[in-house]
């Protein structure tokens, strides 16, 4: 059955939940004749089986090379032929399959979709392939200080928790993975009770939710996985991390506290204080005071990553501040960026600082929100973090309301006063001087 969500400028929402438990949400924007589809299914890192990491993420670079209809080459072909934009992106928490196609051509587009997510053949030649380059990126990206020390902090923070898992696993896991492997995790998790659709297009919501369900109401009906996760344990103390990466002449830095999740009713409250303290480029204090001040760093920076909505409870995530800086300065640059942090949480902002941070979010999150893919993507926040459909339009009005107070109030909250710190660089050429952790520990990264 249809159900009229809301009537919004421009076209109105509405959704339906097929039969085989498909949820199809539905948005009008009718100034270009666009069909803007999202399939997003509950499969990400975090239900890789434990010494399969990186299943997910094999999972989604495989599904479309091949179906039991087209080869790899044949879908290739016939999306370049329609003038398509397909892709595929696995993160820790799911899975989304994105098509960009000129409205006349949504038909013949969605049928080559459909059958990608009903039929994948699996090939056991381009699994080979696809193994091998996996690995092989991987292993490239193993030389490169930015990634590694993305996947350290992960695993630092999270620890034990699915949440570590890295998308795209390591050479050792995806050398593990079997064939059947892949063909398990798709009969489990690509369920349509597992997953929604989210269509942005020229067309009136009815006819879009009738063309999705013309292609995929035959999507065979399963039982939806029913999986419960551990709550993270966030850090209680002050614990710095150094690992030696031989050859480096920087030191790659990252501080990381609990943080908080997207249905947080602070959560505007919460980004609007790390505006102004590490979010907003050259105005922001993080950035003045390493870079501009004492030209420690090219970039420094905090943010919330805004949580993680697992299946049976969301998690905060992280709160996130670093920098990477000359070996010889880095210390400093690390004390000014803890002091930079409790320094907000003591004392707060200024009017003149909220002012701005004000100004900011009227204009950026209402540009946001202006494409069909952009607005495709606020839908799909809506609906894994069950806000509002016009979310982000009521986030404008929350923040234009903010209190100097407010801001102040959340600073102290949510900006942590325990963290742990990573520092990746030579150790032949560095030691932790910076007092206020209450352990530090060294480490090879090899």
């Amino acid at each position: 059955m249809l159900s009229l969500v809301l009537t919004l400028s421009g076209g109105a929402v509405m959704e339906k939940t097929l039969d085989n438990g498909l949820k199809i949400i539905a948005v009008q924007k009718d100034k270009l004749p666009v069909f803007q589809f999202s399939l997003h299914i509950y499969a990400g890192s975090i239900n890789d089986p434990e010494g399969k990491d990186g299943l997910a993420s094999f999972v989604g670079n495989l599904i479309d090379e091949g179906t039991r209809h087209y080869s790899k080459l044949d879908i290739t072909n016939r999306f370049d032929e329609l003038g398509t934009r397909f892709g595929i992106s696995v993160s820790k928490v799911g899975t989304e399959l994105n098509l960009k196609a000129l409205t006349p051509n949504a038909d013949a587009s969605l049928e080559i979709l459909a059958d990608i997510v009903k039929n994948p053949a699996f090939p056991e030649e381009e699994f080979q392939k696809m193994q091998k380059r996996l690995i092989s990126n991987i292993l490239s990206d193993k030389g490169d200080p930015n990634y590694v020390s993305g996947i350290l902090a992960s695993r630092l923070f999270y620890g034990d928790h699915p949440l570590a898992h890295p998308v795209e696993g390591d050479e050792k896991t995806i050398a593990s993975i079997t064939l059947d492997d892949i063909r398990a995790f798709y009969e489990k998790y690509y369920v349509p009770g597992n997953a929604f659709v989210v269509v942005v297009s020229s067309l009136e919501p009815e006819k879009a939710i009738a063309l999705v369900e013309k292609h995929l109401s035959d999507w065979k009906k399963k039982e939806v996985p029913r999986q419960t996760f551990p709550h993270v344990k966030y850090p209680d103390r002050r614990k710095a991390y150094v690992y030696h990466m031989p050859g480096l002449n920087q030191a790659f830095v990252f501080l990381l506290g609990k943080g908080i999740a997207r249905n947080n009713p602070d959560y505007n409250r919460a980004r609007v204080a790390n505006y102004i303290l590490g979010g907003s480029g050259f105005s922001s204090r993080i950035l003045q005071t390493i870079r501009v001040k004492h030209g420690y760093a090219y970039w420094a920076y905090s943010y919330f990553n805004g949580g993680y909505r697992l299946p049976d409870h969301p998690e905060p995530g992280a709160f996130m501040a670093g920098f990477a800086s000359k070996t010889e300065s880095s210390n400093h640059a690390l004390q000014l960026l803890m002091e930079e942090i409790e320094k907000a949480r003591r004392e707060g902002f200024t009017e003149e600082e909220l002012e701005d941070a004000k100004s900011y979010y009227e204009g950026s999150i209402a540009r946001k929100g202006q494409s069909y893919a952009q607005l495709a993507g606020f839908y799909t926040t809506a609906e894994v973090w069950g806000l509002p459909y016009d979310f982000w339009r009521k986030d404008i009005e929350d923040i234009k309301k903010l209190s100097l107070k407010d801001v102040n109030e959340a600073a102290r909250k949510y900006f942590p006063e325990n963290y742990i710190v990573l520092v990746l660089t030579d150790t032949s050429r560095f030691k932790l001087e910076v007092e206020g952790f209450d352990e530090v520990e060294y480490r090879d990264y090899k």
